[in-house]
């Protein structure tokens, strides 16, 4: 998508936030779990916005010394498949690299082949099936990446 800005999230994108949670997941996260993950410190929260300056897509990713957990990601319907979740992990990856973080994971919902079409493009492999993962009973695919390997990777593409 042209004119895509990736930014930190403020605490005035948490309205815009939750319309994409509301728009992205049947069981999208509450604005107090949004706020509560924006104000930690351990966190990285960051938004993309498109060339009007409207948020369109989000990610949030908790770091815990040399791992960092993918907690969530969403885009809205009309900016999806335009390239907005690879520049948000694009984004995040680098931040993540630049504090020696060594490992991502995530979980995705297992039949969500979209996502994890995504996922593996940034090599993200498999590691287990978590059974009844999902409020809605559904089974989640737990995967993890090297950050060092993928920062190394998406810098060599772009250079």
């Amino acid at each position: 998508m042209k004119s895509l800005r990736i930014r930190s999230a403020s605490a005035t994108d948490l309205h815009a936030v939750c319309l994409i949670e509301d728009n992205s997941f049947s069981d999208p996260y509450p604005l107090h779990l949004l706020k509560r993950l924006l104000g930690d410190t351990k966190h990285i929260f960051l938004v993309a916005e498109d060339r009007n300056n409207s948020l369109i897509g989000y990610c949030v990713s908790a770091i815990e010394g040399r791992l960092a957990h993918l907690i969530s990601i969403a885009v809205l319907t009309e900016g999806r498949r335009k390239g907005v979740a690879t520049a948000l992990l694009k984004n995040l990856i680098e931040y993540l690299q630049a504090r020696s973080v060594e490992e991502l994971w995530l979980e995705v919902k297992q039949d969500n082949k979209e996502a994890i079409k995504l996922y593996e493009k940034f090599s993200f492999a498999s590691m287990m099936v978590l059974e009844n993962y999902y409020s809605d009973g559904s089974a989640a695919l737990r995967m993890r990446m090297s950050v060092a390997k993928q920062a190394a990777k998406v810098g060599h593409e772009e250079g």
